[in-house]
């Protein structure tokens, strides 16, 4: 059988591809860790095209999936923060286990959660009583990985001047953002987007992985047998409490 992204037969028990697409893991990654390789391929590669200097403050706008692996993934570059802008505050326990260190509810960007104290919710890792205080911006890297025009406006407006911003959401066909054009000339900021994930990247994220640099188990917040994809479809519609990535576990009973 073939198969593919834009293929059928996505559940097969097997499926032929090409060589050069394959890449090996260690017997130490899990099949569930395994099945993030495709979303942190897409954010190593936006990452790793303008990537984080260490002993810099980096925000991540978003607290999706993809937002929380990107966070996870800048951590692998020491910077001195990382600091999430989302809109969950439930997220917030999961941003830290990931190694965020700050976790900010978006729009004023006010009300900064430190992930570093008491008070965390259930299942966030402290970072010690010596990290810095929450604060918002600037930044010298930000990272958009929601999708929304908000999104946009919001991380241009979170870099210092001569930061660097990534675009990383695909908010939609027609959707357009408005900022400000003078700052960022003013500003000497430099953006750039990042689209989908190369051969390259997935061998990256494959060595990561098998490695132990990364872990990305925590965000594996659901699991469902594929008989109920339904109730795999409203855990990602309505979560209660924090939601991370949403399985459907195919593997026979």
């Amino acid at each position: 059988m073939t198969g593919g992204s834009t293929g059928s037969r996505a559940a097969a028990d097997q499926v032929i591809v090409p060589a050069e697409v394959v890449h090996v893991l260690s017997g130490s990654v899990s099949l569930l860790e395994a099945a993030l390789a495709e979303p942190a391929a897409v954010a190593w590669r936006a990452i790793t095209r303008d990537p984080p200097r260490p002993g810099e403050r980096v925000a991540v706008v978003g607290d999706g999936t993809v937002a929380l692996i990107a966070a996870h993934l800048a951590g692998l570059f020491s910077p001195a923060d990382v600091v999430m802008h989302g809109l969950r505050p439930g997220q917030a326990g999961l941003a830290a286990e990931l190694g965020v260190t700050a976790f900010e509810i978006s729009g004023a960007l006010s009300g900064a959660r430190d992930l570093s104290g008491p008070g965390l919710p259930e299942g966030a890792l402290g970072l010690g009583a010596a990290a810095a205080p929450a604060r918002s911006g600037p930044f010298d890297l930000v990272i958009e990985a929601a999708g929304t025009a908000a999104a946009v406006e919001s991380a241009i407006a979170l870099a210092r001047r001569g930061g660097r911003v990534i675009l990383l959401g695909l908010a939609g066909n027609g959707v357009t953002a408005r900022f400000p054009v003078d700052d960022v000339v003013n500003n000497d900021l430099r953006i750039s987007a990042s689209f989908a994930y190369t051969s390259a990247a997935w061998a990256e994220v494959a060595g990561l992985l098998s490695s132990g640099q990364i872990r990305l188990g925590p965000l594996i917040t659901h699991r469902f047998p594929l008989h109920r994809f339904e109730d795999a479809y409203r855990a990602l519609r309505d979560p209660a409490g924090p939601r991370g990535k949403v399985m459907l576990d195919v593997t026979p009973a």
